[in-house]
């Protein structure tokens, strides 16, 4: 997916309006004024605690087709729980909470723990923080035409010195939004329409929580930012690569872990400098050729000294996978940051396994491979 920061704050001009509801909702009509209209919207939300809807996203130039991802979610608005499960052809199944992200492929044999939801999947929350963007938008104008509002504003982005436009359709028969989209640059438009939008509706229990099914690699114990290397290497038979420093990665996370066939394995989760987030699942070479773990089909492609298996996922991602000395090593991240992080690889005339200058506690950025001690 197209990068773009999307971490919303609140500034001093922003439009900060109670949520406090009404026993009967007030009138909107076309003599509304466009913050009191924001309002009472709020009001109608007020009762929110938990919804469940059916989004479309689309995602491109203005006026054009764009890229379309569908797929549900349910969130818990009090404490931004979410579950998301995308839909086609491969579909995925993410859960996010405040101190991490599982994104588990639906039928592989693994699931991938992230520091967070990559930056350019944040659109698919917006269902469930609707009432914080309503708080913290300016407003700019308002239609009506009959049950249908669409609000006019503008929120601010972290990314970004100016705010983006964006736009809000809600239905005040059915008092449930419509649809939300951001213009992110001057001809890139991110559209999220909601069809069975549910409010409060009864959940199971341990709907938030990720259960791994029989025979896919079991929970992970994350590591904090920062923990040295030292330890990992130690509960592995195999040595750990370490991207190239010229890469830029920040490394977030270490996990390691025994799978289904009593087979160790490590999972790095680093931050590209385009923020997006890059998997790095690392295991004891089996064979001649790698297996990639998706299942997906696969070509073979030469990057440099490396030969390098390489796959398409949804949604502009992709998995990559090359063997070095006794290591497979398994890169899933978006197309470009996983391009540029193979060039980077296959630019090292002789790979070698380990790093001489690992991360220290204090210290979580990536460091290059060489030689070890």
């Amino acid at each position: 997916m197209k990068h773009y920061g999307y971490a919303l704050m609140v500034t001093g001009g922003a439009l900060v309006i109670a949520g406090c509801g009404f026993s009967r909702p007030s009138a909107i009509t076309h003599n509304s004024k466009p913050q009191a209209v924001a309002k009472e919207i709020l009001a109608r939300m007020s009762s929110w605690k938990r919804v469940r809807t059916t989004v479309q996203q689309t995602q491109g130039p203005k006026n054009s087709p764009g890229h379309t991802v569908n797929y549900e979610i349910t969130s818990n608005l009090s404490n931004g729980q979410y579950v998301i499960n995308l839909k086609g052809s491969h579909p995925v199944s993410v859960y996010v909470n405040t101190h991490e992200t599982i994104w588990y492929p639906q039928h592989a044999t693994h699931y991938s723990v992230l520091a967070k939801l990559p930056t350019d999947d944040m659109p698919w929350t917006v269902a469930g923080e609707l009432p914080q963007l309503l708080k913290k938008a300016q407003i700019q104008s308002m239609r009506v035409k009959g049950n249908v509002v669409t609000l006019n504003m503008s929120v601010p982005l972290s990314s970004s010195q100016t705010k983006t436009p964006a736009t809000f359709v809600f239905n005040t028969a059915t008092d449930r939004p419509e649809s939300f989209s951001l213009q992110l640059g001057r001809n890139h438009v991110v559209k999220e329409d909601f069809t069975h939008f549910q409010v409060n509706p009864s959940l199971a229990s341990g709907t938030f929580t990720f259960t791994p099914p029989h025979g896919v690699t079991p929970a992970i114990s994350v590591t904090k930012t920062g923990t040295a290397l030292n330890l990992a290497k130690s509960q592995l038979n195999f040595p750990i690569v370490l991207p190239p420093q010229g890469a830029g990665l920040t490394l977030d996370a270490i996990n390691t872990g025994t799978n289904s066939k009593n087979q160790r394995f490590v999972i790095l989760t680093f931050t590209a400098k385009n923020s997006s987030s890059v998997l790095v699942t690392e295991s004891l070479k089996q064979g001649s050729t790698v297996k990639l773990p998706s299942g997906v089909s696969s070509t073979t492609e030469t990057v440099g000294s490396l030969a390098v298996a390489l796959a398409n996922m949804p949604n502009h991602m992709v998995e990559a996978g090359f063997l070095d000395h006794k290591t497979q090593v398994i890169i899933e991240g978006n197309a470009a940051t996983v391009d540029s992080l193979l060039n980077d690889w296959g630019n090292i005339s002789s790979l070698n396994a380990t790093s001489s200058s690992a991360p220290s506690s204090t210290s979580p950025s990536s460091s290059s491979s060489s030689p070890s001690a």
